[in-house]
């Protein structure tokens, strides 16, 4: 039990580990360090500063909201370019509108159209004050596009040139002059590492999309749907249509199921379907009651909803038995309060730091939780310190019982530490002592950075040859097998004879003493214990 404890505390640590993701400048290298308890709830990481995207990509002017527009009355029309998409927009515009009624127009036609950029009405009284950037004051348009969406540099062999227009966001009048009247101007792109700073994050809300999925059926039944031509009607956003398919006499639920993926993934961009495993009740009665037996059911879930996009079903008439409505999941935005500040996004992955800093909200959570940004220099240095005495704590702890254990069971670990011998001492780790502990020399290790960072990098964490690699698939191996299986036979150990019992001066002294009167008091000739007659000789008294 102990040794296991300390495998476990080793993986604890080598998990700890993490290179920087921004390259590796000993001066600019970030790691976010999130509490104890955001595990599992968030996914946090560090943008290289070259991917980094901000979320808010244009601010309009400021206006005096109450007052009316300068705009003529009529229709205006724009394009908006995301990348290679392009969409045309209108908004129209009539007598008596005021700024605010203008600035609401462009944000429900951009939020209407299915490109996945974000508008909102900002209202501020100061430069600053509800976005850092936006220096306008009064009522402001914010567009923004949510940093799930961005193409990073090196996906799909993508590169920066093509990152940067695939992400380039631009407006341009076609009818009228409604752009340019609003002054857009492009916020910048951030420059430099991340920020060493303090997030306090409480995640309100983890948002999911909208999804319908059917009941389930069993494929090789024929399907209880009349023969003929069907709709499901649908809406999601200000997109509303039908979701039309055939079924045919003899239809198994197999083919009725894949007609009704097909349809709704073709009915619009905004709509994906898939057949799901399921489990079913058997008609069948087996004398014990009614098992359950493998069926399928349809998923129709919305993709990439925007903020406040909800997917909606409307199945036709006699469609009640896909029972759609059932287990109908409504879905919702995300929504983070960071740094006391409520924060919405669709979906959930929210962009801090000018987009260096990303936050993905996986789990709901009430209390308020720190996550850091820090140099990685010295939380790296922290770290090694912490795998190596881990390490060593194992080692020590397996030592002293080592011949309970088969042959080698020590050496597993040891055995990753030989392979790379050289270059940790290079890098300020060298093995000491009788027992080869570790001992870690953090100059030495920085030192180590500043002439080779990726020499460093692959020592500790090649896939195949590096050290806490090593130590991580020993680990796992030892842990899938359990400690107990690498104890010898009970019956290979030597037996176990009681120890003897302590004797004091006293007793040892008694025990001479007696010896030595029953020594003098026997003095007769053993080999004649008789006298002339033959009887035996008492010498009692």
């Amino acid at each position: 039990m102990d040794v296991q404890s300390k495998v476990r505390s080793l993986s604890e640590t080598l998990a700890s580990f993490r290179w920087p993701s921004d390259g590796f400048g000993l001066s600019d290298a970030r790691l976010v360090v999130g509490d104890p308890e955001l595990d599992g709830r968030i996914e946090a990481s560090i943008i290289p500063t070259n991917d980094a995207q901000r979320y808010y990509r244009y601010y309009s002017r400021g206006f005096s909201g109450e007052n009316d527009t300068s705009l003529d009355a009529g229709t205006y029309k724009f394009d908006m370019s995301l990348g290679s998409s392009k969409k045309s927009l209108a908004v129209d515009v009539t007598s008596g509108m005021s700024n605010d009624d203008v600035l609401e127009a462009v944000r429900d036609a951009v939020n209407a159209d299915s490109l996945p950029v974000q508008a909102c009405v900002v209202r501020q009284t100061a430069p600053g004050l509800n976005l850092d950037d936006l220096v306008g004051t009064g009522s402001a348009l914010a567009f923004s596009v949510n940093t799930a969406y961005a193409v990073k540099a090196g996906d799909s062999a993508v590169s920066a040139i093509e990152a940067e227009d695939a992400n380039r966001l631009s407006f341009r009048d076609t009818s009228g002059h409604l752009i340019s009247s609003l002054k857009l101007y492009a916020t910048e792109r951030p420059v430099g590492p991340a920020k060493e700073d303090r997030y306090d994050l409480s995640g309100t809300v983890a948002g999911t999309p909208s999804q319908y999925m059917s009941k389930a059926f069993d494929v090789n039944a024929v399907t209880s749907l009349a023969a003929g031509s069907h709709s499901i009607g649908f809406s999601i956003g200000s997109e509303t249509g039908t979701m039309d398919f055939l079924v045919e006499q003899g239809d198994t639920w197999q083919t009725v199921l894949n007609r009704i993926s097909d349809a709704a993934g073709n009915a619009s961009s905004k709509i994906e379907a898939e057949l799901v495993d399921s489990r079913l009740v058997s008609p069948v009665y087996t004398g014990n009651g009614y098992e359950l037996i493998d069926g399928k059911s349809v998923a129709i879930t919305a993709v990439n909803p925007k903020i406040g996009e909800r997917l909606e079903l409307d199945p036709g008439e006699g469609l009640d038995v896909l029972g759609l409505g059932v287990t109908a999941r409504p879905g919702s935005d995300a929504v983070m309060v960071v740094n006391g500040k409520s924060e919405t996004r669709a979906p959930g992955e929210f962009a801090l730091d000018q987009g260096r800093v990303i936050v993905e909200l996986e789990e709901s959570f009430g209390e308020t939780l720190p996550l850091r940004v820090v140099g990685a220099v010295e939380v790296m240095e922290k770290n090694v310190g912490l795998i190596t005495d881990a390490y060593n704590d194992l080692r020590k702890t397996i030592l002293p019982s080592e011949d309970l254990f088969r042959e080698g069971f020590a050496q597993l670990w040891r055995d990753p530490v030989e392979d790379n011998l050289v270059d940790l001492e290079w890098m300020g780790l060298r093995e000491a002592e009788k027992d080869n502990v570790l001992w870690f020399d953090s100059d030495k290790f920085y030192d180590a950075l500043i002439a080779d960072p990726d020499k460093v990098r692959d020592v500790l964490q090649d896939e195949e040859e590096g050290l806490f690699s090593g130590w991580q698939q020993v680990n796992d191996r030892v842990v899938e097998n359990g400690v107990s299986s690498y104890l010898i036979p009970e019956s290979s150990l030597p037996p176990l004879l009681p120890e003897p019992s302590p004797r004091t001066e006293l007793e040892l002294e008694t025990r001479r003493e007696l010896l030595d009167s029953f020594e003098d008091s026997f003095n007769f000739e053993l080999s004649d214990p008789t006298d002339e007659t033959g009887r035996l000789i008492s010498r009692k008294g």
